[in-house]
């Protein structure tokens, strides 16, 4: 499984302790299981869209709003840690996600950067060969001059 699609389905790994939030109202009351679902959603759209720092903010956000709920007895303390421990997974594929994204962007502006540098030496090199063929002709030049020049005095 390629990781574009890996990231989205560990975010649905969050879904995995909402289901059948209407168990009990002491477990995990609706409404807080709407809003958790609908944060999950924000996050697999960001994740998917690549946008990884996005959607780690969102699951920060989740998590606190996870604490508000468990606190406040919207949330069993059992469901909570059920929750907290796919955000935990979650969190750490998008830290791997992020890191990857870091390394990527480095390597790019290296190669971008030796790219350029190449180009400079190319365009340098045709600046020396072009100075070259320029000495070379003023050189004939010369020669052609001074040929010239003994020619007059021999005659």
């Amino acid at each position: 499984m390629n990781r574009r699609h890996r990231l989205p389905l560990a975010a649905l790994l969050l879904l995995l302790p909402l289901t059948g939030c209407t168990a009990t109202a002491v477990d995990l009351q609706a409404v807080t299981a709407e809003q958790l679902q609908t944060e999950i959603l924000a996050i697999s759209e960001a994740s998917a869209d690549g946008d990884f720092a996005d959607a780690q903010s969102l699951l920060t956000a989740m998590q606190a709003n996870l604490r508000t709920a468990a606190a406040s007895g919207q949330v069993s303390a059992e469901r909570s840690a059920s929750i907290q421990s796919a955000i935990n997974l979650v969190r750490d594929d998008l830290t791997v996600e992020i890191d990857a994204a870091v390394v990527a962007e480095e390597a790019a502006a290296k190669a971008a950067e030796e790219a350029a540098a190449a180009q400079q030496n190319d365009e340098d090199a045709k600046d020396r060969a072009e100075q070259a063929k320029d000495d070379a002709e003023n050189a004939k030049k010369d020669a052609e001059n001074a040929k010239e020049n003994r020619e007059d005095r021999d005659d």
